[in-house]
């Protein structure tokens, strides 16, 4: 508590509220800086811009993130971070293999409908030829991440999935993604994943026909 120049006692902001402002602002800045990527590409998305849109001072990106280069990872970090949690394989435990293929491909569905400009960040990150190696490091890492929750969430003890079967998915999923948003997204992308989806269970039921 501190007195004004009144003499009134105010409330001064403690550590939790200055903690919980400065979360705050970091996720309005990675929010911002994601949709910014994946508009324009990494190379033309500056700090002045990101300042100027999200209303917060240069200097105060710059305490927040190191720099530019930093401020891309942690948005990099942050769309992944996003897909493993919209999988959320521990849920589909115990339940029929066929049932869990259409509950990935239903999620995979639902978070690029609700999030169709996020694959286009890592695409634009990926493809262009001045970001640096640390964000391909994470963007490498976050699709590995995505291998593994798919092994996890597909596989059974006496048919585990392989690592290439999941890498497979995983670009069927960004194949999938590109088709959709190159044609406008005028249908659902579940529509492009369906034929997919039943390629597989398919292949499963090849790979395991039913007991007799």
């Amino acid at each position: 508590m501190s007195a004004n120049e009144t003499g009134d006692v105010v409330a001064m902001p403690n550590g939790t509220t200055k903690y919980r402002r400065g979360l705050e602002t970091r996720n309005r800045v990675i929010a911002l800086t994601k949709s910014l990527i994946s508009e324009h590409g990494y190379s033309e998305v500056t700090l002045d811009q990101i300042s100027a849109q999200v209303g917060v001072a240069k200097s105060s990106l710059l305490w927040h993130f190191g720099s530019k280069e930093m401020l891309l990872a942690e948005a990099a970090i942050s769309l992944f971070q996003e897909i493993e949690l919209a999988l959320r394989p521990d849920d589909l435990e115990g339940r029929p293999l066929a049932e869990r293929v259409d509950e990935i491909f239903d999620r995979v569905a639902d978070y690029f409908t609700r999030n169709p400009e996020t694959k286009g960040v890592v695409m634009a990150l990926l493809f262009s030829a001045n970001t640096p190696q640390s964000v391909r490091e994470h963007i490498r890492e976050g699709w590995n991440g995505h291998v593994r929750v798919l092994v996890e969430a597909l596989g059974t003890p006496e048919r585990p999935l392989s690592t290439d079967i999941a890498r497979l998915l995983v670009a069927i999923f960004h194949g999938a993604y590109c088709h959709w948003y190159a044609n406008g997204r005028t249908q659902p992308i579940g529509d492009y994943l369906h034929p997919a989806r039943d390629l597989f269970l398919n292949w499963i039921s090849a790979e395991n026909p039913p007991r007799r």
